[in-house]
């Protein structure tokens, strides 16, 4: 089936389940994440990305060798380009993203991060040498003043809630290079496609993170056992992290992108920030400060102009590939 088939009538529905999945389930994976890493009982960022990518890992192996999609046999250019992306994406990108976590709010994060498509379209086409279109200037340029006026103001006021007062200065240069190399892990991913499947793509790059993180703690003596007595709220979060946010999001996914067109398809890319900040105010009492609204503002009709027009958007993003696309939103 072609990425613009629709499902059939009678199954109409199960689509936008899969949907309403990947808006509400990737709009708040930071929001786990902030809860993992916060209280008396809190994860370490290590701890967390850790285990997370373990057991995340060992569910999408799981899960691509019973539905028949785990080769026999891998070439070792896909391993090393599996090992590789997943440390660009899962120990960097992720990875930085979840420390910042523990001096920013969790909306703070889900506002930055959301650069991540206009960031992978921009490297897409540097490195294809293709000349960016005028939409796409406009929108990497929209997109970069909106996310100024996100990290900008915790720097510049200590009235700023948003950033744990001393941090905002560094939580902004870990955010920008959690994006960055989140997107050129995205994109080093592409010859990857039709060679392995995205579930078992993922759960290699996963697996990889992990062996290096626990590399990582193992040579900073950092404990990477999680102390006893865990908050029920943490345990359940981060449960949330590995099954919804992984392996439950990556299949309804590959669903949305098979049962609808390429342009709803893409629009997680701008309402998953919207429902992240939501449920931080909602559930964590974060209320957004103006000038970061107004930035998320703008750096979402950013993303719209890159992403969401497809008669106008530059040849560079329409290749990105289907697990791509997917790596784009799970790095939230």
């Amino acid at each position: 089936m072609s990425v613009s088939d629709a499902v059939a009538p009678e199954h109409s529905w199960h689509r936008y389940g899969h949907l309403a999945v990947v808006y509400l389930v990737w709009g708040s994976t930071y929001l786990a994440v902030k809860i993992c890493v916060s209280g008396p009982s809190a994860l370490s960022p290590l701890q967390l990305q850790t285990w997370r990518m373990s057991m995340a890992g060992i569910l999408l192996i799981g899960l691509s060798f019973f539905s028949g999609n785990l080769p026999s046999k891998i070439r070792i250019r896909d391993l090393l380009t599996c090992c590789v992306t997943g440390a660009l994406m899962w120990v960097s990108g992720n990875g930085l993203a979840t420390l910042a976590s523990r001096h920013a709010t969790s909306g703070f994060i889900v506002m930055a991060m959301g650069m991540i498509p206009v960031w992978t379209t921009l490297i897409t086409s540097i490195m294809n040498r293709a000349l960016p279109s005028r939409t796409m200037i406009l929108g990497l340029f929209t997109g970069i003043i909106g996310l100024s006026f996100v990290i900008v103001p915790p720097a510049l006021s200590s009235e700023v809630s948003s950033v744990a007062q001393g941090y905002a200065v560094s939580t902004a240069l870990i955010l920008c290079a959690a994006g960055l190399t989140w997107s050129l892990g995205s994109v080093l991913q592409q010859p990857l496609i039709g060679r392995l499947a995205p579930t078992t793509a993922a759960g290699i790059q996963m697996l990889s993170a992990a062996l290096i993180l626990t590399t990582i703690g193992k040579l900073q003596a950092a404990p990477l056992l999680p102390q006893f007595g865990l908050a029920t709220n943490q345990i359940a979060a981060f449960l949330f992290l590995v099954v919804f946010g992984s392996a439950i999001c990556l299949v309804s996914y590959i669903k949305v992108i098979k049962s609808f067109n390429p342009t709803i398809a893409s629009t997680f890319a701008y309402v998953n920030p919207l429902v992240g900040v939501a449920l931080g105010w909602a559930l964590l009492g974060e209320l957004p400060e103006t000038a970061a609204s107004l930035g998320m503002a703008l750096i979402l009709f950013g993303v719209f102009l890159v992403v969401a027009r497809p008669s106008k958007r530059s040849a560079a993003y329409e290749g990105q590939s289907k697990l791509s696309r997917f790596s784009e939103e799970n790095g939230k």
